[in-house]
């Protein structure tokens, strides 16, 4: 009998919750697709981003279509960057390119694409205690750049135009820098054929960048361990005359972990 009473409860208790669980998809029902969008949008204005993408996706769920669907899915993907859920935004981005390639905000799409690419290795421990070294994750930096440089080609006038633009020059110091790196590991390791083509590449790829000082100064060593004269003079003739102030001019030194540093400077983080 006791046994019989305790199945009884438990099974009304449980017809309480599906009644509950009825009881709130209904009252989700009700809500218009405006209703639903603002409470996502207060959810993602607050800063409560875990909260803004349930309501997004519930807005999609009960609206499949139209504006506010529409909009919905383009701030579904920053509440899912701004919780670090990289691969997911980039998902959501590419869906909504997709699916409205006439949307308003469209060039607001592209960019956000970069933005999240840029931030993908920067989570809450990166924020606190900054990595110096320029190879953390080399595909993310060039996806960055690709995406904003995809963007800047189908947006030049829009208003994230200057703050894409300004990113791009950061990435491609960084891109630099790295090479320059893995021409120092090179040389370090007794390869001075492998350093030259990496500094090479440097000067051909990235012109404008700090890191070209270095390459040229990783050249001159790298032609003196292979008993290059003339093309070690060459390339010190070309560091002298554009980096007439580099360390290795005055002390025969090629200081990476200062130009890293400085490139890491030319954006306030």
């Amino acid at each position: 009998m006791k046994f019989t009473a305790v199945l009884m409860l438990a099974l009304l208790v449980l017809q309480g919750c599906g009644k509950k669980d009825d009881v709130r998809e209904v009252e989700v029902t009700k809500l218009s697709a405006l209703e639903m969008y603002l409470g996502a949008k207060r959810a993602l204005d607050a800063g409560v981003w875990s909260t803004a993408a349930d309501k997004y996706k519930a807005l999609r769920s009960h609206y499949p279509f139209g504006h506010y669907t529409e909009q919905g899915y383009l701030e579904l993907a920053y509440a899912q960057y701004k919780m670090y859920q990289m691969e997911q935004a980039v998902s959501t981005v590419d869906r909504f390119v997709k699916n409205y390639p006439a949307h308003k905000n469209l060039d607001y799409a592209y960019y956000l694409k970069g933005l999240i690419y840029f931030d993908s290795d920067r989570g809450y421990m990166q924020r606190v205690n900054p990595d110096k070294a320029a190879d953390r994750n080399q595909d993310n930096i060039r996806n960055a750049f690709t995406a904003f440089k995809n963007f800047i080609e189908r947006y030049p006038e829009s208003s994230y135009a200057p703050d894409a633009r300004k990113r791009m020059v950061y990435l491609k110091n960084q891109l630099a820098a790295y090479e320059v790196q893995v021409a120092s590991y090179y040389l370090r390791r007794g390869a001075p054929i492998a350093a030259v083509n990496r500094a090479k590449f440097v000067l051909e790829s990235f012109q404008d960048t700090p890191a070209v000082g270095n390459a040229l100064a990783l050249m001159v060593e790298s032609y003196k361990k292979m008993d290059e004269s003339e093309l070690a003079n060459q390339s010190y003739a070309m560091l002298s005359t554009n980096f007439p102030n580099h360390s290795y001019l005055q002390n025969g030194k090629i200081d990476l972990e200062t130009d890293v540093l400085k490139w890491r400077d030319l954006w306030p983080f």
